[in-house]
């Protein structure tokens, strides 16, 4: 990742959550999102079945209250930061069963992002006081989001 890249996403914890990271903390922000859209993705292939398609549409997905919130926070932080071009850069999904529809692959960015800003939420109900997470804050998130999800 370049050096704007990295200098991004740390505004973006700054500005979501008054939180200092590092790259290894981006990259560890990288496979939790991919992680947690992935998950979303195999729930949206239940109902895109269940609805007799075989192509997935983004009122598939299983987005909650709250992540439709972060959503609407990261776009808000997006304006700022302009993060939404590098997180299609960055959002590598495995082979899945059903072909994603174009209405998905045009939120990933956004939705990628509304992860992230839970995440940070997260971190900041875990220890309100931290502004640097941890390896075992991570985990701990890891952790609630495969509860969650």
């Amino acid at each position: 990742m370049s050096l704007t890249g990295v200098s991004k996403f740390e505004a973006f914890f700054r500005k979501a959550g008054s939180m200092d990271v590092d790259k290894a903390d981006i990259e560890r922000l990288y496979d939790f999102t991919n992680n947690a859209i992935y998950r979303l993705l195999v729930l949206g292939m239940k109902n895109a079945k269940s609805n007799g398609r075989d192509v997935l549409w983004y009122t598939d997905m299983p987005i909650t209250e709250g992540l439709s919130n972060s959503i609407r926070e990261f776009e808000k932080l997006n304006e700022e930061l302009d993060l939404e071009g590098i997180l299609e850069h960055i959002t590598h999904l495995p082979p899945l069963k059903y072909e994603i529809g174009e209405d998905i692959e045009a939120e990933l960015p956004k939705i990628a992002g509304g992860i992230g800003v839970a995440l940070i939420k997260s971190f900041k109900i875990m220890n309100p006081g931290k502004r640097n997470p941890q390896t075992q804050d991570w985990e701990k998130a890891q952790r609630i989001f495969e509860t969650l999800l």
